[in-house]
């Protein structure tokens, strides 16, 4: 569940051999945290499944670095925190820190690169104890990026990189996935009340602006991961969606499709959910990391 002042919640079950299966959807008011979690324990019996929280964008950063040299892998988050000292405006040394290992040989680079995913203690501490307290702690804190990943990696082509685009109040998020995991991440300043306008002018010139971040981003894709193949580049449900492909279709230069959600998940616990766009975009998030099955 992505957490802000009203959140979005969903549950994803997996049986193998099938589609990933949406259950329910459901917004909660998030102001009283520990009431919220006793309430969708009461009405969806919340402590009976895996739970996990989203960060909100402002409350972590994300940066691809290189891979520590000559260390073992399990000593590079140690290594990594304190790389990020010059690099972020909180203490370090207290901070929740992760790392998303980049799949090698598709990069130019000789050395093995790393997402780092850091936040401020006093970002996460507070999430973990109200959860605590409410007696249903989280089994994973997440981002929205791993949520997009999770998505995406379901409609990826064997050996080929995807790129998938959500775009939200205030901004857009961009992944570029490959082999399951994620090659490159980047938030643009893509405002979907922008890109959904009502007046024509001002929706074109977010089109427009659209394209331009969208090459940009691309052509640095490509110039970095010459190894990897990009497929297309998926757009996710969206008001306006289909203005939007045809804008920006024949001006980039990968094929772009929209994510079709239906295909790759199970909808039909909730009847009208694949052509409701806005619904679509709100939970998309929450969808994601419900994906997570580790």
């Amino acid at each position: 569940m992505p957490l802000g002042a009203h959140s979005s919640v969903a549950l994803v079950q997996r049986r193998p051999g099938e589609r990933p299966a949406l259950r329910w959807l459901a917004d909660t008011d998030w102001t009283r945290p520990e009431q919220a979690l006793r309430q969708l324990r009461r009405q969806h019996a919340l402590h009976r499944h895996r739970r996990v929280a989203l960060l909100q964008p402002a409350q972590y950063q994300c940066l691809t670095l290189d891979a520590p040299a000559d260390l073992p892998r399990e000593e590079w988050r140690a290594a990594m925190r304190w790389q990020l000292e010059d690099s972020v405006d909180f203490a370090v040394d207290s901070a929740a820190v992760d790392l998303l290992a980049v799949p090698e040989g598709l990069s130019y680079r000789e050395q093995p690169q790393v997402i780092v995913v850091a936040a401020a203690a006093e970002q996460v501490r507070p999430l973990m104890e109200q959860a605590h307290d409410a007696g249903m702690p989280w089994h994973a804190i997440d981002i929205g990026e791993t949520a997009l990943r999770n998505l995406s990696v379901l409609a990826e082509r064997e050996g080929q990189a995807q790129a998938l685009l959500h775009c939200q109040p205030g901004h857009a998020t961009l992944v570029i996935t490959c082999r399951g995991e994620l090659l490159s991440i980047r938030r643009m300043d893509l405002a979907l009340e922008q890109l959904d306008h009502e007046d024509e002018q001002q929706r074109l010139a977010a089109f427009d602006h659209a394209v331009l971040e969208l090459q940009r981003t691309l052509d640095g894709f490509e110039r970095a991961y010459g190894q990897a193949s990009l497929a297309r580049l998926l757009v996710g449900p969206m008001p306006g969606q289909q203005r939007f492909l045809d804008h920006v279709t024949p001006l980039l230069y990968v094929p772009v499709e929209r994510l079709d959600l239906a295909s790759l998940v199970d909808l039909d616990a909730l009847p009208g959910l694949a052509d409701d766009a806005t619904r679509l975009n709100h939970h998309l998030y929450a969808i994601g990391a419900a994906l997570r099955d580790d």
